[in-house]
């Protein structure tokens, strides 16, 4: 451990600061950096110090059971030389620009630039073992693109995901969140201090299309979930987070990926996948298989189409009403401005011209599917799908 020099007796005012600096710099090259930066810096100026997250956690402090009046320390937004509340001076410690924790010290005298020195040092150390887990999270992001669009086998997927401690084995669920911010501070703001100070994270995260994808077992998926979503306010607007089923297995693992961003579609706050949203996430599927759905379509919608072109009709709308609607005739009825009997005379036709039984789950998702991807016309993308697809369902 390293520890600060002795007594200076006569020694001038800066050649004590150095001093104070060299030993503050030594305790950094220590195994505990943060930890033995802080009983340096307390045996430095005499007076408890300590590092707090932005949620009032410890992250560490000299002598390590001091009491910190935290509601009052977190309540101010300090400037670089230090703001006084409390009894307590307080001084930001930034990582990559932004406000991620504070350096608490009981107030002493002539002590500000030697606190300073040391809270840069805080956030030199934070941003070194932040660009450590943002590079590994970098590569994990490879290994689940690479198995969300299955361009590994299940095989391979399932042994890179072992190397990160994952045992693709048991069952999880996928959590998928998104903001409006810059790429870049999405991949770089830290969510947890505490696991920067373990070089781990509790959960495997990574940033895969733009968006925030974990890995979690069942009984965490909505605590995580509520988490990330916290964390994704804090970076910008409309934060979404969408919980997909709870599957076994590498398979299981992207079909909860595709259920979770079917539910990240239903607006902002935390969305669980629901059974009901299967076939937009079948739709998803058959989009990111660039299977040519909108032609498929046509071809099965065709007598249809045909109708509504020779008669001015529109029973590929109402189709696709009817099925958005959960087959509700009164709320179809209501979408459509139309009487009900006028809506049965339509189903009735419906079904006579595509052969097709409506009261039948399976004509229900086949015809469902259809008539989305006809809606959506030949130059969607997946984001119109699920938009489409899952918007009024809510």
């Amino acid at each position: 451990m390293t520890t600060a020099p002795g007594p200076t007796g006569g020694m001038p005012p800066a050649d004590q600061e150095l001093l104070g600096h060299r030993a503050l710099a030594d305790a950094m090259l220590g195994a505990r950096p943060l930890p033995e930066l802080m009983i340096v810096l307390h045996r430095l100026i005499g007076v408890p110090v300590a590092v707090l997250d932005h949620r009032g956690g410890m992250l560490a402090g000299a002598p390590s059971r001091a009491e910190w009046p935290v509601e009052q320390i977190l309540g101010v937004v300090p400037d670089e030389r230090g703001t006084t509340v409390a009894g307590c001076l307080v001084l930001p410690v930034d990582l990559d620009g932004e406000r991620v924790a504070v350096l608490s010290a009981r107030c002493v005298e002539g002590k500000e630039p030697l606190l300073g020195f040391a809270a840069g040092l805080v956030g030199i150390e934070l941003s070194r073992r932040n660009a450590s887990l943002s590079g590994r999270r970098e590569l994990l992001g490879q290994v689940l693109e690479d198995l969300f669009t299955r361009r590994s086998p299940e095989s391979e997927a399932a042994r890179r995901l072992a190397e990160y401690g994952l045992d693709t084995a048991g069952s999880h669920r996928v959590v998928v969140g998104q903001t409006e911010c810059l790429p870049a501070r999405l991949k770089t703001f830290p969510w947890n201090l505490h696991a920067l100070l373990t070089d781990d994270d509790p959960y495997l995260r990574a940033i895969v299309d733009g968006r925030v994808v974990l890995v979690v077992p069942d009984n965490a998926a909505q605590h995580v979930a509520r988490l990330c979503h916290t964390h994704l306010g804090r970076l910008g607007a409309h934060p979404r987070v969408g919980v997909g089923g709870c599957h076994q297995g590498v398979q299981g693992i992207r079909i909860s990926y595709l259920e979770a961003r079917t539910a990240l579609r239903g607006g902002d706050g935390v969305r669980t996948h629901r059974p009901r949203d299967l076939p937009a996430v079948l739709l998803l599927t058959a989009v990111e298989a660039r299977v040519p759905l909108y032609e498929l379509s046509s071809e099965v919608l065709a007598p249809l189409i045909d109708h509504d072109g020779r008669h001015h009709t529109d029973l590929v709308h109402t189709l696709h009403t009817y099925l958005r609607t959960g087959c509700s005739p009164a709320e179809t009825s209501a979408r459509l401005f139309v009487h009900r009997n006028t809506l049965r005379y339509r189903l009735r036709l419906i079904e006579q011209l595509s052969g097709q039984d409506l009261s039948t789950p399976a004509a229900q998702m086949h015809l469902w599917v259809a008539t989305t991807a006809w809606t959506w016309g030949p130059d969607a993308d997946a984001e119109s799908v699920l938009t489409w697809s899952v918007g009024d369902d809510q």
